[in-house]
């Protein structure tokens, strides 16, 4: 038994989603800016979102105005998923006790930290191959719904694409979420 905890122990630090402090098409000073604020699990600053939207071109009212509704968001996007699944949360539901549901929900909310910083450098593809990995194998072994991951992702995509009005910004968006829905889901099958 306490293999199999270290063994979570281990995927729970190695599943990294964001990889864009590693990417080389980005500068080095953007790639330690993301390195910094991921390390320490926050939001970029007005400064940091300053510097690497003007380095990328994009706006930086976008990622900006994604930060401060992030927790708004998740919460829409739980309250969505628990109103379509109310048996998630409940005795017997993969989302029971109530810590399993706040992981869930922390998760969200670091997936949207995360495609903060994606909108930010204006690369659709972001995430760490290895940390993927890492969390697919994690979400198995733990028996995360991921279901209801997807419907809470899928809701919150569409709540992060209000008050967009660019086409090009919506479709960085939906990248974005398309990009870290088709890793989440990726098969661990090799051939």
């Amino acid at each position: 038994m306490i293999h199999q905890y270290t063994d979570i122990k281990t995927l729970a630090q190695n599943a990294r989603v964001q990889g864009l402090s590693t990417n080389r098409a980005l500068s080095q000073t953007t790639r330690a800016l993301i390195d910094k604020a991921d390390l320490a699990q926050r939001l970029l600053t007005h400064g940091e979102l300053e510097s690497i939207c003007h380095a990328s071109g994009i706006n930086p009212s976008i990622p900006s105005h994604l930060g401060e509704r992030a927790d708004q968001l998740v919460n829409q996007a739980r309250a969505h998923l628990l109103e379509s699944q109310p048996q998630l949360v409940q005795p017997g539901g993969a989302l029971f006790p109530q810590e399993r549901a706040e992981a869930c929900w922390r998760d969200c909310w670091n997936f949207l930290r995360v495609i903060t910083y994606a909108v930010a450098c204006n690369h659709s593809t972001f995430t760490n191959p290895g940390g993927m990995d890492a969390l697919r194998e994690l979400y198995r072994r733990m028996n995360v719904p991921t279901e209801g991951m997807k419907i809470a992702l899928e809701q919150l995509k569409e709540l992060a694409l209000e008050g967009v009005s660019q086409t090009g910004e919506q479709q960085l968006i939906r990248d974005c979420f398309q990009h870290l829905g088709a890793q989440l889901n990726k098969s661990a099958v090799k051939s």
